[in-house]
C-alpha cells in the first residue's frame, strides 16, 4: 500500500491545526493557504479528517477546526485510516492460483504496512513537515496553474461603437 497524495495532504492539513494554539480554530482558508489546494478540495480533505474523528469543527465568526486529540496521542495511521480503504478484493476466489498467492503477498504487505504507520507518532512527521517549511520560507505567493498577463491600459475609442453613442464620442471629442 502506498499513502496517497490525499492521505499526505491530511497530514499536512492536521499539521496546520496542530501548530495553531489549542484555543484558536483554523479556517479553511488558512489551511487551504498552507496545503497549497483551492477551498472545494480543502473542504473534502477535512470532511474526511472530521468522519474520521480526527477534528472537530466550530461555525460562525473565529470558527474553524480544532484537534479531537491532542497530537502526540495520534498515529499515522489515524490519517491514513481516514483515506485509504483497507479491504481486500472481493473475487479471490475466481483468479487462478498465481494470482491468489501474489494477492496474499499484497494483503500480508499491506498489513505490515498498516502495524508500522500504527506505531509511527504523527507528531514526528509534523516536526519533519515543520522543519522543511521553515527552510523553504519564501515571501511570494503561491504560484498558480494559470500564467496571467497583465491587464492592457484601456485607451479611447477611435469610433462610437454603436450608433447611440454617436452623442456622447462628438461631445467627447469636442471637449
Amino acid at each position: 500500500m502506498f499513502i496517497s497524495k490525499q492521505s499526505t495532504q491530511g497530514i499536512q492539513a492536521l499539521g496546520v491545526i496542530a501548530g495553531s494554539s489549542h484555543q484558536q480554530s483554523v479556517p479553511t482558508t488558512r489551511l487551504a493557504r498552507h496545503i497549497g489546494l483551492c477551498l472545494s478540495s480543502t473542504e473534502i480533505i477535512v470532511r474526511q479528517l472530521k468522519n474520521g474523528g480526527l477534528i472537530r469543527s466550530h461555525r460562525g465568526p473565529g470558527g474553524g477546526y480544532q484537534l479531537q486529540f491532542p497530537v502526540h496521542v495520534l498515529s499515522v495511521w489515524d490519517v491514513v485510516s481516514c483515506f485509504e480503504g483497507t479491504d481486500p478484493p472481493s473475487n479471490a476466489d475466481q483468479i487462478s492460483p498465481e494470482s491468489q498467492a501474489v494477492l496474499a503477498l499484497a494483503v500480508e504487505l499491506d498489513a505490515s504496512v498498516c502495524e508500522h504507520l500504527k506505531t509511527y507518532p504523527l507528531i514526528q512527521v509534523i516536526d519533519q513537515l515543520a522543519r522543511l517549511d521553515s527552510d523553504d520560507l519564501d515571501p511570494r505567493p503561491m504560484p498558480t496553474a494559470f500564467h496571467l498577463k497583465p491587464l492592457r491600459q484601456s485607451s479611447p475609442p477611435l469610433s462610437p461603437s454603436w450608433v447611440f453613442d454617436l452623442a456622447k464620442f462628438t461631445q467627447a471629442a469636442h471637449a
